[in-house]
């Protein structure tokens, strides 16, 4: 029988770890979290609903290379891996137990801008989702290529022989 498998969307709780075995081998250890949502009808909010933690553990070359990419507490990756059960005995002799993933892929997970005017975060200035001076959420129609512009309609105001603006 296989170990089942555990493929999803996870918070750092803290920034990856990483150690060397006694033989070398890079041990790459993470704190997952993930909860769900739901819509508390009482007071038409959102609220966290069930939550799971687990510890993660990634071995060899992938370790290192994931150690490298410079992920930070706070931040959504995507996890695939396998579940075991981890034992060991405390300082005192007592035999412990927890789940532990044993991790085949982590990837950051990338999301597009919010445009419903609630950008989280506060950035201001250049870089990704610079508007111009509008709120999140305003476009205008220069910010549409496929908009049904003034100038000579065709696609995105293009020319008027239905050709594509590019």
């Amino acid at each position: 029988m296989t170990l089942p498998a555990i493929n999803g969307a996870f918070r750092l709780i803290d920034a990856p770890e990483l150690t060397f075995a006694n033989s070398g081998t890079p041990i790459l250890k993470v704190r997952l979290a993930a909860n769900s949502r739901r819509l508390n009808k009482d007071t038409n909010e959102w609220e966290d609903a069930d939550k799971v933690f687990l510890n993660g553990v990634m071995f060899g070359d992938r370790a290192e290379a994931i150690a490298e990419a410079n992920l930070s507490k706070g931040q959504e990756v995507y996890v695939a891996g396998r579940l075991k059960t981890s034992e060991w005995e405390t300082k005192e002799g007592e035999k412990r137990s927890a789940p532990e993933l044993l991790i085949d892929t982590v990837a950051p997970t990338i999301r597009p801008p919010r445009r419903d005017g609630n950008q989280q975060g506060g950035q201001q200035g250049g870089g990704y989702g610079r508007n111009g001076g509008r709120q999140t959420g305003q476009r205008t129609q220069a910010d549409d290529p496929w908009g049904g512009g003034q100038q000579g309609g065709g696609f995105g105001g293009g020319p008027a022989n239905g050709e594509p603006p590019f």
